[in-house]
């Protein structure tokens, strides 16, 4: 039997931290907007005002949720005639969502409208960089750019639509009574965190890095065979060599 200030209180943190995942996104893709436009070389230059301008992302990613959670329990309020330790309708789904009303007008509507910004801001990236890219002189340079860039709104692209996908499944299974969104959306809000990390992993290419390193390094070992009794110059300079200790050629700054 789950007690009810446990389930109403487990329903709004989850709606709140639904929220500022996509708010959170949104910043994310506004700020790379931003980036593209203001930076005209493969290297952003660097943001002196950084400070200001996180703690503006963070107002608004952390405020806008909460001012729509507070919009949500007044709904909820409302719905229950003042009872809202009534929560007989949200133990059906495991106390994951409000009842209807809050959850259509406190995350369903809100989120549409931030994945829809969202979706909206990397089109203008991706506009943004082929302008810049467009401009660059040396092909080299403007090869490494568009790879670059691409690879930025690819990897934001994705997150966004699993985080849609995530609310699309929620949202049948709480309108639509599905059995079968139910059970999807459960295996995708359990998965959907190491589904981003892999997408991350797999963007910034990090697992080929490491390959390639291994790889180098087993084709430059160069086995020494030196006497008991003698030491070999060879051998040390071999030892000592900084192309040994480095990586060639020098990984891309994702």
């Amino acid at each position: 039997m789950v007690d009810a200030e446990l389930c109403i209180a487990l329903a709004f943190s989850l709606q709140y931290v639904r929220l500022c995942v996509l708010c959170w996104m949104l910043t994310m893709a506004h700020h790379m907007h931003s980036q593209f436009r203001t930076s005209l070389h493969l290297n952003p230059i660097t943001d002196n005002a950084i400070g200001k301008h996180f703690c503006r992302y963070s107002v608004f990613a952390w405020g806008v949720p909460g001012i729509l959670l507070g919009a949500s329990i007044m709904v909820q309020y409302h719905d229950k005639a003042g009872k809202l330790l009534d929560t007989a309708s949200l133990k059906s789904q495991n106390c994951w969502f409000l009842d209807r009303n809050a959850f259509i007008y406190g995350l369903l509507v809100p989120s549409t409208i931030f994945i829809s910004v969202t979706l909206y801001y990397l089109v203008r990236s991706a506009l943004v960089a082929r302008y810049v890219i467009s401009m660059q002189v040396d092909r080299k340079l403007r090869d490494k750019m568009r790879r670059k860039r691409m690879l930025h709104i690819a990897l934001f692209a994705k997150i966004t639509v699993l985080l849609g996908l995530v609310v699309t499944l929620g949202a049948l299974s709480k309108l639509a009574r599905s059995e079968t969104a139910w059970i999807a959306y459960h295996v995708g809000q359990g998965l959907q965190g190491i589904f981003v990390a892999m997408l991350v992993t797999c963007n910034c290419q990090v697992l080929k890095l490491y390959t390639r390193s291994m790889k180098s390094r087993a084709s430059r070992h160069i086995p020494v065979y030196a006497s008991m009794g003698r030491a070999s110059s060879t051998a040390v300079s071999k030892s000592t060599s900084l192309q040994l200790l480095t990586w060639e050629p020098a990984p891309d700054p994702v």
